[in-house]
């Protein structure tokens, strides 16, 4: 593998903790014990453990009532333990269309069949939580995230099958989908207990701001996973992409998708100020944007923290930890 160096992303947002953070944590791992039927030495179970993905969630929400943080917790492990059987160089496209289908089937109603896969049972549960706490409208707007997500991830097993490099605006494109950030800015929504109305969050102000700031966690996993994409042949991301279009040296190509992260978090900060008044609706779409923020920095922290990625660690600039308090 080549050698190279990850130079300090520039993350301007502050670090934000949750202060039930342990509560929530012990709590979730106890209940997806119970869902899998795992013991402690189990080693998915030790996964769990070493993922801390309600840490993750804690950063992005540290002010939210546990219970309303419980099922997006619990669709995140669900999201992130899909990923790691999809995302893999030998599983094929029509696998991961197949597996697709039946999980948007289920988040639109739909029960697993008898012996479908523990994910799909699960997932199945979740949903049902998720329609009892929001309201119909919100479930229509997190299942189009969903098959965003979807679509952008047998996007990404049909490149990798065809053993092909995407240009930059292609993969760009492809990203933007299978990133799946849209699935957890909508449940900022959801989390922060408001709903915005849909001609609020299709404005094109709020909609580029949702857009930039998709970018920007995205290139920065892929800068945190860029030595584990290594590893496997033609594993879609931007420093592979920037390499081909400018026949660049790997780290040339690393140090411009860094260029591109930090203008994008500086586009973002701009936008940002110059959003237009909603009216009424001002308070809950700076919520919304607040969560967005947290994410950007709750997700660059938490993959430092775990490891998760890969094991060389890109600098970040430093900010001071605030402890939030829960009303």
């Amino acid at each position: 593998m080549s050698d190279f160096h990850l130079p300090k992303l520039y993350c301007p947002f502050t670090p934000e903790l949750h202060p039930q953070m342990k509560d929530i944590e012990g709590e979730a791992l106890e209940r997806w014990a119970k869902l899998l039927g795992l013991h402690s030495r189990h080693s998915v179970f030790r996964k769990l453990q070493r993922s801390h993905f309600p840490v993750l969630l804690g950063r992005c929400h540290p002010t939210a009532p546990k219970e309303r943080i419980r099922a997006a917790l619990d669709f995140l492990i669900w999201n992130f333990s899909w990923d790691d059987q999809v995302d893999v160089g030998h599983v094929p496209a029509d696998w991961v269309r197949q597996q697709s289908e039946m999980a948007l089937a289920v988040l639109q109603g739909a029960i697993p069949y008898h012996d479908a896969p523990p994910l799909l049972w699960l997932l199945a549960s979740i949903r049902e939580r998720m329609v009892e706490l929001m309201e119909p409208e919100w479930m229509e707007r997190f299942i189009k995230a969903c098959h965003a997500y979807f679509t952008g991830t047998i996007w990404e097993a049909e490149i990798r099958g065809q053993r092909e490099c995407l240009d930059v605006d292609t993969y760009i494109e492809l990203r933007r989908l299978s990133v799946g950030t849209y699935m957890v800015f909508t449940q900022i929504e959801a989390i922060e207990g408001f709903l915005l109305p849909e001609e609020v969050l299709s404005h094109p102000a709020l909609t580029q701001l949702t857009v930039v700031a998709t970018d920007v966690i995205a290139w920065a996993n892929d800068l945190f996973s860029l030595a584990q994409d290594m590893k496997d042949e033609f594993h879609p991301n931007l420093v592979f992409s920037l390499q081909k279009q400018h026949g660049l040296e790997l780290q040339d190509a690393i140090n411009q998708a860094v260029e591109m992260h930090d203008e994008a978090v500086r586009h973002f900060l701009e936008l940002e100020k110059n959003l237009p008044s909603f009216g009424e609706h001002d308070a809950q779409v700076a919520s919304y944007v607040t969560g967005m923020r947290r994410w950007i920095r709750a997700n660059v922290d938490w993959s430092i923290m775990t490891g998760r990625y890969q094991e060389a660690e890109p600098e970040v600039q430093a900010a001071p930890v605030r402890h939030m308090r829960v009303a």
